[in-house]
């Protein structure tokens, strides 16, 4: 498993431990970001495009502008799901070696 990261500040003040991120959970959390924000764009973007020039959707790079939302934001939904996974799984595990 991948090592976590280390938190920055000064930890010996601090009520509580700083969370740390492994390398995992930030990967999947940009992977998550960007998938929806380039989702967000193509809307736009569609939006964009029907209300200039609605005869231009036959036209070649709309209809995979109009695919992506289609797709990524399941994926994005599975990916926001498996980091949700990964990161209560790491939390169960430290609170019981806590106790």
């Amino acid at each position: 498993m991948a090592k976590p990261t280390r938190s920055p500040g000064d930890t010996r003040n601090s009520a509580e431990p700083p969370a740390t991120f492994n390398r995992t959970e930030r990967a999947l959390a940009f992977m998550v970001g960007g998938i929806f924000i380039a989702g967000f764009l193509c809307m736009i973007a569609m939006i964009v495009m029907w209300l200039t020039v609605p005869t231009a959707q036959s036209g070649m790079p709309w209809p995979v502008i109009m695919a992506i939302p289609l797709i990524g934001f399941p994926i994005g939904m599975v990916l926001m799901l498996v980091l949700l996974a990964i990161t209560w799984t790491r939390r169960a595990r430290a609170n019981r070696e806590a106790r």
